[in-house]
């Protein structure tokens, strides 16, 4: 067998220790078979045996404030003795080639190394900022009076939440759209072996306004998600956390947005770093047609540089909120490095940062200012790891 394609059965074992010895490899050789899941499908590479494997899931997530269905690509791997032949590679391009025949025009990942998955297209999304604290710094956040109750939830409660989640997440490009089953097989699961989390909302007047998932271990509180539908259950949930003061001594909190936190508490109570977050890519210029765009009327060439599937020449047609993608042999208004193109289909820069960068080279003025309105930025924050 060669190519690309779903793990059978009497593979399961291969993959598993291709997977074990990628990401236990402290756990010993002794992996058992690669598991099921409704989550995502286990596929693989195949030169004459099986070489890599790779999960590929497919959430629903907010783009440009629409909801649609994008990519997951999730434990990349290949055997040891197999590695520095290509075998990662056709990995990756087997995935994309798989979601673009499906319709999904978006792919995301969590890379282990942001250099190794940007040579083949990729670019970060968001950056990830880390937040560690004493619960008092939070503590200070309470509000003396307060409209509302702190309540715990269970995952029977997924529907409230993912009313509060739409609301937060509508705003930010590829905040996921959790399903029901993400909700009970992911969110609320003990998948990563760091413990099933508790999940505490703000309720007022009985709607819930905002939420917290987070573990607790080593007297460390790790925020594993935070989401709210306005200020005061965002400053509710703060001052849940600050009374934690007697039981926990640390608080971790990862935020793909809000870099203001510092500006709203007292900044010299945080240890703070920030890091490249996720990354994503376009399954190709054809994935542009399934985000929905801006009431602008846009008809021109892009020169799409491309690692991975190759180059090529575009014209890009935009009218009503939708756009088409044809192959063309015209001179080019534009020229745009796949990576880039994808970050200005989500958001993550607009058009002059893009240039700044070095992955956007425009002709002239009026293609400048037809792309501006096109590629509007937008806050952009993939939360959820997979």
């Amino acid at each position: 067998m060669d190519g690309f394609e779903p793990i059978p059965g009497g593979d399961r074992e291969r993959a598993g220790q291709i997977l074990g010895y990628a990401f236990a490899p402290g756990a010993g050789p002794d992996h058992g078979p690669a598991e099921d899941s409704e989550l995502f499908e286990l596929w693989g590479h195949y030169d004459g045996e099986l070489c890599g494997t790779c999960k590929l899931y497919e959430p629903g997530a907010w783009v440009r404030g629409e909801r649609t269905t994008i990519g997951g690509l999730g434990a990349v791997a290949v055997l040891p003795e197999r590695r520095g032949r290509g075998h990662a590679r056709a990995v990756c391009r087997g995935a994309l080639e798989t979601y673009r025949d499906r319709g999904i025009g978006l792919v995301t990942l969590w890379p282990f190394a942001t250099s190794f998955y940007r040579q083949f297209g990729w670019e970060t999304t968001n950056e990830v900022r880390r937040y560690e604290c004493e619960p008092a710094a939070f503590a200070e956040a309470a509000a003396s009076e307060s409209a509302g109750e702190i309540e715990r939830l269970t995952i029977e409660d997924w529907e409230r939440l993912r009313r509060v989640e739409t609301a937060y997440g509508r705003p930010r490009s590829l905040s996921l759209a959790r399903s029901e089953r993400w909700w009970r097989e992911r969110t609320f699961a003990d998948w990563d072996g760091d413990g099933r989390p508790y999940c505490y909302g703000y309720v007022v007047d009985g709607r819930l306004r905002g939420y917290l998932l987070y573990t607790v271990a080593d007297d460390r509180l790790s925020v594993q998600d935070l989401a709210y539908a306005d200020g005061d259950a965002r400053t509710a949930l703060f001052g849940f956390l600050g009374s934690h003061g007697a039981q926990i001594d640390r608080i971790v909190l990862h935020r793909t947005a809000e870099s203001d936190l510092l500006y709203r508490l007292d900044p010299g109570r945080f240890e703070t770093s920030v890091d490249a977050g996720p990354m994503v890519r376009l399954t190709g210029p054809e994935g542009l047609e399934t985000i929905a765009w801006p009431a602008v009327d846009v008809d021109l060439r892009l020169a799409v540089t491309d690692p991975l599937l190759g180059d090529g020449t575009y014209r890009l047609s935009v009218a009503d909120g939708a756009a088409t993608i044809e192959a063309d042999t015209g001179e080019p208004d534009a020229t745009v490095g796949i990576g880039a193109l994808s970050q200005l289909a989500v958001g993550t820069h607009g058009v002059e940062r893009a240039v700044e960068l070095g992955g956007l080279t425009i002709e002239d003025a009026e293609t400048r200012s037809a792309l501006s309105e096109l590629f509007r930025p937008r806050e952009v924050g993939l939360r959820e790891f997979f």
